[in-house]
């Protein structure tokens, strides 16, 4: 289990952005986390954290455009 401040630090983005990514009422694919009152912790490691890490990769596959030389 990592803090907010851990889980940014090892995604390199702000904290601020992994606070909003967990909220529920700000994102319909929040991160998945524990609440332990008003603590929240994350499942490093955890097969359910890496299925949201990888519903966030973005492809840069391009099949389906040609590119024509010319």
């Amino acid at each position: 289990m990592i803090n907010s401040a851990e889980l940014a630090r090892r995604l390199g983005v702000p904290e601020s952005w992994v606070r909003s990514r967990s909220n529920p009422n700000r994102t319909a694919d929040p991160i998945p986390h524990y609440k332990f009152g008003r603590y929240v912790q994350f499942p490093w490691g955890s097969d359910v954290l890496w299925v949201w890490l990888n519903r966030q990769l973005v492809s840069t596959d391009r099949a389906g455009h040609s590119r024509r030389n010319e």
